[in-house]
């Protein structure tokens, strides 16, 4: 991150006021009359921060946060002496690492990039959804037609409100009611439409009135402005609606200034009527509604075949300030006039909040309060927020990349949520670091906006539960506030929400570059490391995080870790990128990097694991690697009968690309784990045919098993390759019996060389001392939407061995993919199209 300067986000009264609170506290704390140490540069930028009334970033105005930035940046140190020194801090607050809000150029470039290629199925999912709720809600057992889209940060919420009007020809008014101290976000708060829907200092009935006013207002506006651009059409509705759409959707635009602005002048007219009239305004409302309805009879018809289509969606994004409680809920009472004109003309008409909270989900029932309201209830019921916006939407093709390349920062960076890839351009054009941003970026979403500290319970758990696959205890105290807090801070994906709200489904899917950020952050320091754990050990302990069957997260904690420590061995400490066999985006990633099998087995094994396998064994495993990055669960057998799903080869390689290993469901015969291998040679026609696997089956017992379990870990078992499946490369056989009371490695064999060779092994001496505690643990006696299911398979990767969970491809073809050099000017060049 550079320390070049802004311009100017304040005025210089603004700078002057802060100016002079700065030295009044610096005073306070007698200062001299320079500032010469370490400590002393340290507290004058901490209450620089503090003294910024919210236009800075919060983070530095910790000690530890400016300590760090001060050390990385040294010539800070200096401008911070000279701003004492001239008593004006104006060009602290200009920094651009300080402020850490989007700049002009990064805004322009983002609002560019809303204009590009839409990616992938959540549209058809989301239309599906509005037409669904229209059919319920003519059923008469919904409050009203209000919804929400709720999800994980990065994922394309805005970008999916919006992507409705260019597509569908649905009129549709956008809104953004981001907090006014808001300064990193996009795109900007609208502060019209904010202000008058999260004021302070009103009353609730006030504000019920104010609702009222606010819809009679969007109505009549839109009644205005439409009619003008039908006349403009020659009556041509359609063209009218295409044409306003295409207005609006420029988020800079002098036509949303000017619509929004008709809305705040009707507003205050209303506002004045309904005042004299001693009304709340609740009839003017509804007859505006049913206006704007009977004046575009094309539109709104709801006679026509499509009528469940929607008409007219009022998108108000980042809704979760309407939930606060101040001293009453704002969402309940904008809800009930909602629910007041929505029954009165059954067009499909509807009002969609968004956010990454799902609390913007929760709408109170009809009488939790405000019995006296004047408001009709059509029913008790709220509808589930929608989540299907869609995953890899930049996913590479998997024959675009050779298996030993697939650590690439360029080809890791495309699977998962599209932020990632989607930045690369805006970075690029702001003269910025782009690498070093997006990591920077990934860092602070996932520990909710701060530093990392590992002792916060979220923290630790976000940064382990997205590699690790923590599963959270549904019964447990803590775990709803805990889930919704990693959804709306920490970048867990919420998969679904039950119709009547009470159960979320939720997780961390595979996205290996988030997972190279976690690790990251997990090994800056052995000391931040252990503390993690300590967490990891007093959830599991109270609770609220489960430790699977047989040892199952012990397992998974002790293969991946070992893989961690063995990869750091290879490099400085807290390296990221190996630039050695590229530079950029050809860097490697280390945490997704491969490593020789033979290395990690001593690594975790001994240094004599070799010698006790022999020799023939030592040569068949010579040239095999392991490089998973994190663990990705499934909910089926590898291989069942009568399904489309991939053979063994395909489906370990896709893994293999992903750098994910897998913990199969709890109904797995034999095994519980596969970690992929691949074997290099220059012979392979196809990558596939240098896959292989480590096949692991976990225990967790005090006495050591039946002498041939080991035996039964059969790659041609009819539930993983099936006993058609034919390879000349050997796998691994393990059965990790963590919990007996004589540890070591009890067997370890090597067949033969035949078409069914494996290297077996039984009995572990390698748990840490951390880790021990999840064993002795472990030893304690204890709807039919098309549409939604295809994109929440998207989600899902790994969840079993179908097209649906495994083909990130299925539905698109990529054209091209190029990433610029470091700092070369442009835009990533990436475009699908619909495959037939």
């Amino acid at each position: 991150m550079t320390l070049d300067l802004l311009p100017d986000i304040l005025d210089a009264k603004t700078h002057r006021n802060l100016d002079e609170m700065v030295n009044e506290i610096c005073a306070d704390l007698q200062f001299g009359e320079s500032v010469d140490t370490f400590k002393d540069t340290v507290i004058l930028l901490t209450t620089i921060i503090d003294s910024s009334d919210g236009h800075l970033d919060s983070r530095y105005s910790t000690t530890k946060a400016a300590k760090e930035l001060i050390r990385a940046h040294l010539e800070l140190s200096d401008m911070l002496k000279t701003a004492w020194k001239d008593q004006s801090y104006r060009d602290i607050r200009n920094l651009y690492k300080v402020i850490d809000a989007l700049t002009p150029a990064m805004k322009q470039e983002l609002a560019r990039s809303f204009n590009t290629t839409y990616r992938g199925g959540a549209l058809d999912a989301f239309v599906e959804y509005l037409e669904n709720n229209q059919r319920k809600f003519e059923q008469g057992k919904y409050y009203g037609k209000f919804c929400s889209i709720v999800q994980s940060s990065g994922t394309g919420k805005t970008r999916l409100m919006l992507e409705v009007l260019s597509k569908r020809d649905v009129l549709v008014l956008y809104m953004n009611l981001r907090p006014a101290e808001d300064k990193t976000g996009f795109p900007d708060r609208d502060p019209i439409p904010a202000g008058l829907l999260t004021p302070d200092n009103m009353t609730a009935e006030a504000y019920g009135t104010r609702c009222c006013a606010f819809f009679t207002a969007i109505f009549r506006s839109l009644l205005d402005t439409l009619s003008r651009a039908v006349r403009d059409a020659a009556g041509d509705e359609l063209s009218a609606v295409r044409e306003w759409n295409k207005d609006m959707s420029d988020l800079c635009s002098t036509h949303r200034h000017e619509f929004f602005e008709q809305v705040k002048t009707i507003v205050d007219e209303v506002r004045h009527f309904s005042a004299t009239a001693g009304s709340s305004g609740r009839q003017m409302m509804i007859t505006a509604y049913r206006e704007m309805i009977e004046a575009f009879p094309k539109l709104f018809d709801s006679q026509r075949e499509a009528h469940n289509m929607p008409k007219l969606v009022i998108a108000i994004d980042e809704g979760h300030p309407l939930h606060e409680v101040k001293p009453f809920r704002r969402a309940t009472i904008l809800c009930r006039t909602i629910s007041a004109y929505s029954q009165d003309v059954g067009a499909s008409i509807w009002v969609v909040f968004g956010s990454t909270n799902s609390k913007v989900a929760h709408f109170a029932s009809p009488q939790a309060s405000f019995d006296s309201a004047r408001v009709s209830v059509k029913g008790p019921l709220v509808f589930p927020p929608f989540s299907q916006l869609g995953w890899d939407q930049f996913a590479p093709r998997l024959e675009g990349i050779r298996a030993t390349d697939v650590a690439k920062l360029s080809h890791i960076i495309g699977f998962g949520r599209p932020l990632w890839m989607s930045l690369q351009p805006v970075y690029e054009r702001a003269d910025v670091d782009p690498i070093q941003e997006i990591q920077n970026l990934a860092r602070q979403k996932l520990c909710g906006g701060s530093m990392y500290d590992p002792g916060t319970t979220r923290h630790s758990l976000a940064v382990l539960g997205q590699r690790f696959a923590l599963d959270i205890c549904f019964g447990h105290s803590e775990a709803v506030e805990h889930i919704q807090s990693l959804v709306a801070s920490h970048l867990r994906i919420c998969i679904t929400v039950t119709e009547d709200r009470r159960w979320s489904f939720t997780t961390y899917p595979s996205e290996p570059y988030l997972s190279c950020v976690a690790a990251n952050i997990l090994h800056a320091k052995s000391e931040m490391r252990d503390e993690t754990l300590k967490v990891l050990m007093k959830k599991v302990n109270d609770g609220m995080i489960d430790m699977g069957r047989s040892g199952g997260l012990a397992c998974r904690m002790l293969w991946l870790l070992a893989k961690d420590l063995l990869v750091r061995t290879y490099h400085s400490p807290g390296e990221f990128l190996d630039e050695r066999k590229g530079k950029d985006w050809d860097a490697e990633l280390i945490d997704c990097q491969e490593v020789s099998v033979r290395d990690f087995f001593m690594f975790l094994f001994g240094s004599d694991f070799w010698t006790r396998a022999g020799q023939s064994a030592t040569t068949a495993f010579d040239n095999a690697y392991v490089n998973f990055s994190h663990w990705v669960s499934m909910d089926s057998n590898i291989r069942r009968n009568g399904l489309d799903q991939l053979d063994i080869k395909q489906w370990t390689l896709r893994h293999w690309h992903r750098t994910s290993a897998v913990q199969c469901c709890h109904n797995q015969p034999s095994i519980d784990k596969v970690i992929p291998i691949y074997f290099k040679s220059r012979g392979l026609a196809r990558d596939e045919d240098g896959v292989s696997q480590i096949f692991i089956s976990d225990k967790a017992r005090a006495q050591t098993g039946p002498a041939d379990t080991l035996d039964k870990i059969l790659r041609t078992d009819n539930s993983i390759a099936g006993d058609n499946h034919q390879s000349p490369l050997p796998y691994v056989a393990i059965l990790a019996d963590m919990g007996l009371t004589q540890s070591g490695l009890n067997r370890i064999e090597f067949p033969k060389p035949s078409s069914t060779q494996f290297l077996g092994s039984s009995g572990l001496d390698v748990l840490s001392e951390t880790l021990q505690f999840l064993v002795k643990r472990q030893q304690i006696p204890a709807n039919n939407q098309p549409h939604t299911w295809s994109v929440q398979d998207r989600v899902e990767f790994g969840n079993s061995s179908t097209k649906e969970h495994m083909v990130w491809e299925e539905g698109s073809v990529e054209e091209k993919l190029s990433f610029p050099t470091k700092w070369q000017r442009g835009y990533v060049g990436v475009r699908r199209v619909r495959a037939t």
